[in-house]
């Protein structure tokens, strides 16, 4: 995702800076023989799909920062479905912040033998306004079949260029020429960032730093392994961003409006911007929308729930990439609506008028940005803003973008160990401090009757985490049967008595409870399967072997108590005995406790997951606990009905 700031001044350069390669290019729509006869991947031989080429090069001109791209892939197998739908998102903004322009495309496919080449045209190349400014390209190649190649390029235009766009030599297909380059004018000085030994290895840097350029080839895909995180932390990769230029007295850096040096630089250079200003210094008085709460009465803590509450469920989310608000507080009272960082600029605001001590917190997204913030004042690190706010000597982390998402919490992508706090003249990277209890508690009791059979009697609580993605599944659903009918675990048995008490927003728990029925064939025989609503039935782990860690959602325990009526003339045949099971990290935990009585069979068991990661090194444990949890949570009780001779 790209950010800076509108409000960057752009120099206009006297002289065009030549955009050209030293190195060899290779001619759109033109194929090498090697290309053309090519089946299969030396170095991935398994890959249905194989970059040929992909390049970047951006360099100034005097309209800004341009970027040309240029993507060449080859399908080698015919189970490749909807990969010829590319999108190429950018942010046009109110201000042309990003353009995309010159797309061509073609697609050289085999039919009866022969080659064909065409070229795409408007009906298949196509510019898509998504809203808030953002837009996308989106090609539909058409004749995606085995032995075609579909090739693309196009020029993007970018209006700021304090950070750079930034280039992956990795993804989800092998490549076998991965290429980038990066001119920038004598006078500005940039600092890369580059990812990976084999990076590294291959940079060619000129003496004055201001030509970089990258080749890598036969670089294999990105593991297709569950339970990964963000790939870019694991990706070859290459970012940038402007730290220095002859513009800029080096005595006077604090000064500077094009170069950040310190994290307190780019923090006030953030508040000031107008649309950020307008939530300092705003009038409620000039402002016909401005909200009418009653809080005088109220402690500070209930003020701020109050708050958080009316702006959660008020002010429409406008979903956005943008690390800037997209109206300032007038047009946002006004239209209702704003991205999450117009939301939590207007809970900041209105905590702040209640005396409460509240500051935006920019932070990295687990799921779309790195894991480990660089420690230099780099701004496309971070996805998205919360609020930090100190209530009575207590800090809470708040985030008021959607409405349902309860006072105290973080969705699981945000919780991330530190954030850039945006204070007046003290901005400063921080650590974050999570307080949640994720998990599950299940009461089942199956109960026996002559006429129907057993009868499943589930009651399920749901706690923190697990309780808020059960109410973003509820978000628009009627809460009824139809909602757990979907559910892939329910594999037998009608739903009955469906009924949903959904306290998230004032005690962070959901509780369920349904009936079930047990359908059985054999009229001397049942077989039960006590825990079948449980998240562990089924193993995810199934590769023998991993090179990326296991990234979990949240840290969280699942505990389920289930009781079993002994049917009059029914004995227990078979049933899973006493387990306990650990891993050497003690990370993972799980107990499963039987009681066999007179009248009913008693089970509990708990699992516990108590970390985000594991390591590649600890996959074997975690698979090993993984598999031993599935197969107990999978056995069965057999109950035999006793036939008197």
């Amino acid at each position: 995702m790209k950010s800076c700031f509108r409000g960057i001044l752009f120099l206009v350069f006297s002289i065009l800076l030549n955009p050209k390669l030293s190195y060899s290019q290779i001619e759109f729509g033109q194929y090498s023989e090697e290309e053309l006869s090519l089946t299969q991947v030396p170095f991935e031989p398994d890959a249905q799909i194989v970059t040929l080429w992909e390049e970047a090069n951006s360099y100034f001109m005097v309209t800004g920062l341009h970027t040309n791209y240029h993507f060449r892939y080859k399908v080698l197998d015919d189970r490749v479905e909807n990969f010829g739908n590319i999108i190429i998102p950018f942010y046009r903004g109110k201000s042309l912040v990003e353009d995309i322009v010159k797309v061509e495309a073609q697609v050289s496919y085999i039919e009866n033998g022969q080659r064909i080449s065409k070229m795409l045209t408007k009906e298949n190349i196509k510019e898509v306004s998504i809203g808030n400014g953002q837009f996308e390209i989106r090609l539909i190649f058409p004749h995606v079949k085995k032995g075609s190649i579909l090739e693309y390029r196009y020029k993007k235009i970018d209006h700021q260029y304090g950070i750079l766009e930034g280039w992956s030599f990795q993804g989800t297909y092998p490549a076998l020429v991965s290429k980038f380059t990066f001119k920038a004018p004598d006078f500005f000085q940039y600092q890369m960032i580059q990812q990976g030994k084999k990076v590294a290895e291959v940079a060619s840097i000129s003496p004055k730093k201001n030509l970089f350029s990258w080749e890598r080839r036969d670089v294999p895909s990105l593991p297709n392994e569950p339970y990964v995180g963000n790939f870019i932390n694991y990706e070859e990769r290459v970012d940038g961003y402007l730290y220095s230029s002859e513009y800029v007295n080096p005595e006077k850096l604090e000064e500077s409006e094009m170069v950040y040096a310190t994290w307190n630089q780019l923090a006030n250079r953030w508040l000031e911007m107008d649309e950020v200003e307008s939530y300092v210094y705003a009038d409620p008085e000039a402002i016909p929308e401005f909200p009418k709460l009653k809080l005088d009465s109220l402690s500070k803590l209930d003020q701020a729930k109050t708050i958080f509450e009316y702006v959660s469920n008020n002010i429409e989310l406008k979903r956005s990439n943008w690390l800037e608000p997209y109206y300032s507080i007038y047009g946002l009272l006004q239209k209702k609506e704003g991205n999450s960082i117009d939301k939590n600029l207007l809970l900041t605001y209105l905590l702040r008028r209640q005396g409460i001590a509240a500051d935006m917190v920019l932070i990295n997204d687990r799921f779309r940005g790195r894991s480990q913030l660089i420690e230099v004042p780099f701004i496309n690190q971070f996805q998205s803003g919360i609020v930090k706010a100190k209530i009575d000597d207590k800090d809470y982390l708040l985030d008021a973008s959607d409405s349902v998402t309860p006072f105290g919490l973080l969705a699981h992508n945000k919780l991330v160990e530190r954030g850039f706090i945006l204070e007046k003249d003290h901005g400063r990277l921080e650590e974050l401090q999570h307080q949640f209890r994720s998990g599950s508690i299940q009461n089942i009791n199956l109960e026996w009757n002559d006429s129907s059979g057993f009868v499943y009697k589930n009651q399920i609580k749901l706690f923190d985490h697990e309780a808020l993605k059960f109410g973003k599944l509820l978000e628009g659903l009627k809460a009824d049967e139809k909602v757990w009918k979907k559910d892939t675990r329910i594999e037998y048995g009608e739903i009955e008595n469906f009924s949903v008490v959904d306290e998230l927003s004032s005690k962070r728990s959901i509780s369920i409870s349904f009936n079930s029925k047990l359908i059985s064939e054999e009229p001397n025989l049942i077989v039960v399967m006590p825990f079948q609503f449980s998240e562990y039935l089924k193993n995810p782990f199934t590769q023998e072997s991993r090179l990326l860690p296991v990234e979990y959602e949240f840290p969280s325990f699942e505990n389920i108590n289930a009781t079993i009526t002994i049917p009059e003339g029914f004995v227990v045949d078979d049933y899973p005995e006493t387990m306990t099971l650990t891993i050497p990290s003690k990370k993972v935990k799980f107990t499963y406790q039987s009681f066999l009585g007179e009248k009913e069979l008693k089970f509990s068991s708990r699992t516990e997951v108590s970390t985000y990661t594991f390591s590649a090194s600890e996959y074997q444990d975690l698979k090993f606990i993984m598999e031993s949890i599935s197969v107990q949570l999978n056995s069965p009780v057999t109950l035999r009905k006793v036939i008197n001779p």
